[in-house]
């Protein structure tokens, strides 16, 4: 019984959190560098009905019930409660994608070279 209201609880929680967390809404910031016409971060997401494994593109394709909500982590989003955007980067061209991503953002200063002096 207990642990019914708890899987109850933490379902409402996921649906909740992923409202206000996970749900894209476009802002100016997504047209920035003249992506006038579609939103850089790629949104909306294609629908995709089961998760499955491309080999023309050697990539783990995930599954898509909604296209403006970023792909997550139940887990991570109702105990952490941030945003986050998961990703299968198996080698090749998306692992350097990721790998140059994850640098440029943990490594941006909040002040511009410019700025500071």
């Amino acid at each position: 019984d207990v642990l019914n209201s708890w899987e109850a609880a933490f379902v409402t929680e996921v649906k909740r959190c992923g409202e206000v967390l996970q749900r894209h809404t476009c802002r100016a910031v997504c047209h920035k560098y003249g992506n006038d016409a579609r939103c850089r971060f790629l949104f909306p997401h294609e629908i995709v009905e089961t998760s499955y494994f491309d080999p023309e593109t050697n990539s783990v394709v995930l599954m898509c019930r909604d296209g403006n909500v970023n792909y997550f982590n139940p887990y991570l989003l109702v105990f952490c409660r941030h945003n986050h955007d998961i990703k299968c980067v198996l080698s090749g061209k998306g692992a350097k994608a990721a790998m140059f991503y994850i640098s440029d953002y943990i490594t941006k200063m909040d002040l511009k070279t410019y700025e500071v002096f």
